[in-house]
């Protein structure tokens, strides 16, 4: 067995395997399928202070390639994550990213210092990037918080002072220069950064004349958005000196490889377990089976090797 061990930021990795934040709930749901346990870490649905019953529906719709969503962050909120679904991962021996989202940085720090202080999570995700929700809006306008550097910098120290745990920031593709606000992570703190978040999109019914998905606008995910995703990685990983979580469009070991070659040190499967549960935990085995093949000992010596 080639060793997949990862440290991403100060969180230590058996694999270097996670699933994206909303597409795995919160782990219980697929366990049926695989051990989740097995995975490097499980990155849980966004989490906020409140629950959120999110947008309403038609909030999905097909694309040749993938899939758009309008989910808006239907969640369970922080007081039934801890009560009811991190026990859960806990007795699995499961290693947890904790995602959470909030309206401002007094929110995400207050949901980061909880996940903390309960021993719910061993590394934070924010997310400053859900192109779906209509209060992830800045006062700047119709503006996510991850295209503008500055806030990026203002959320992420906020975060970092309210917990020791590793803080990863989840970054938007719906802008010029990807660099810039991961430059501004960084530059504020964070243990590592995550891209990329899905490409906006809308569908539309040609027959209706009308929008196919309620809130009109939806985060694109899937195969399609792979090659934008290891491009921006590719972009990242020449600049930063933080490590980077890599997903858009993953589905097997080689769509891994592609991100790690291009700079990341993790992966997330994300849209690709809704057609295959067990992709995940496929994905795994195939980057031993890849190790094995290339006689790579460690499968670190790959990040960012691209020839």
């Amino acid at each position: 067995m080639a060793n997949l061990a990862v440290n991403i930021g100060g969180l230590k990795m058996k694999n270097p395997v996670t699933v994206g934040s909303g597409t795995f709930a919160y782990g219980q749901e697929y366990d049926r399928y695989f051990d989740i346990s097995k995975l490097g870490a499980v990155t849980t649905k966004s989490l906020s202070l409140e629950p959120r019953a999110g947008n309403k529906p038609p909030r999905l719709v097909e694309t040749p390639a993938g899939m758009l969503n309008a989910i808006g962050l239907q969640n369970v909120g922080i007081e039934a994550y801890l009560r009811d679904k991190a026990p859960f991962l806990r007795e699995k021996g499961c290693t947890i990213i904790g995602n959470i989202y909030g309206k401002s940085p007094e929110d995400y720090a207050e949901l980061a210092k909880r996940l903390d202080e309960a021993g719910a999570a061993d590394a934070i995700e924010a997310n400053l990037s859900c192109p779906n929700v209509h209060d992830a809006r800045t006062a700047r306008g119709c503006t996510l918080v991850a295209q503008v550097p500055e806030l990026v910098q203002e959320y992420t120290r906020a975060i970092k002072a309210a917990t020791k745990l590793p803080v990863f920031v989840k970054l938007t593709p719906n802008i010029i220069d990807i660099a810039e606000p991961a430059l501004a992570a960084e530059e504020a703190g964070a243990d590592g950064v995550a891209l990329i978040n899905t490409l906006l999109g809308i569908g539309i019914n040609p027959e209706t004349r009308k929008p196919i998905l309620s809130n009109i606008v939806g985060g694109l995910s899937g195969p399609a958005i792979r090659p934008v995703a290891v491009k921006m990685v590719w972009d990242c990983a020449k600049v930063l000196k933080i490590p980077i979580i890599g997903m858009g469009g993953i589905g097997n070991a080689s769509d891994a490889m592609q991100f790690i070659l291009a700079g990341a040190t993790g992966v997330a499967v994300g849209s690709c377990s809704f057609r295959q549960p067990d992709a995940a935990i496929k994905v795994v085995e195939g980057l031993n089976d890849y190790c094995e093949r290339h006689n790579v000992e460690n499968l670190t010596q790959l990040i960012g090797k691209l020839e």
